[in-house]
C-alpha cells in the first residue's frame, strides 16, 4: 500500500509525515474527526533520508496492513462478544439485569482489550513490521493524484 505525503519533522531514523486522505479512503471517517480534516499524521521509518519539507512515498505491505487492522479491530470485537456472552450468562445469577450486564461486560472487555494492545505495543511486541516506511523522495513537481491513477 503506497501513500504520498510531506515530511514535517525528522527524529533520528524516524520521520513525521503528513499524508493527505486519498479518494480510495471513501467516506468511512476512520482517519478524520470531521470533513475539514483531510490529512493524517504518521511516524515512518526514514529509509530514504528525507528532510522536512520533502514530498515522499510511504509504503506498508498489504498483509501487514491487514494484520494491524485485525489487531486494532478484530481483537476488541471478539473480546466484546465474549464479554457480552459472559454478562448474558452470568449477570442474572449475580442479581443484574441480563441485558445491562451483557452490555456493560462487553464494554469492559473492549476497554481491557485496548489496554492490553496498548501495553503490548509499548513493550515492542508488534516490532517495526507494522510501521510505514519512506521508500523514496518525490521530485519537486510531483502531483500525488497522477501517481495514484498508475497504481
Amino acid at each position: 500500500m503506497k501513500e504520498y505525503g510531506t515530511v514535517t519533522a525528522v527524529h533520528g531514523r524516524k520521520a513525521q509525515v503528513t499524508i493527505a486522505r486519498s479518494a480510495m479512503c471513501g467516506d468511512c471517517g476512520a482517519c478524520q474527526v470531521g470533513r475539514e480534516n483531510l490529512t493524517m499524521e504518521a511516524s515512518a521509518e526514514n529509509q530514504a533520508g528525507a528532510k522536512p519539507g520533502d514530498e515522499v512515498a510511504v509504503e506498508m505491505e498489504f498483509t501487514n496492513v491487514m494484520k494491524a487492522t485485525g489487531i486494532a479491530y478484530g481483537i476488541p470485537l471478539v473480546m466484546m462478544l465474549i464479554g457480552g456472552a459472559l454478562g448474558w450468562i452470568f449477570g442474572p445469577g449475580l442479581g443484574f439485569d441480563q441485558v445491562l450486564a451483557s452490555f456493560w461486560t462487553g464494554i469492559l472487555f473492549i476497554a481491557v482489550s485496548y489496554l492490553f494492545i496498548h501495553m503490548m505495543e509499548k513493550r515492542g511486541a508488534f516490532k517495526s513490521k507494522y510501521n510505514p516506511v519512506i521508500t523514496e523522495i518525490m521530485p519537486e513537481n510531483f502531483i500525488p493524484e497522477k501517481a495514484c491513477s498508475k497504481n
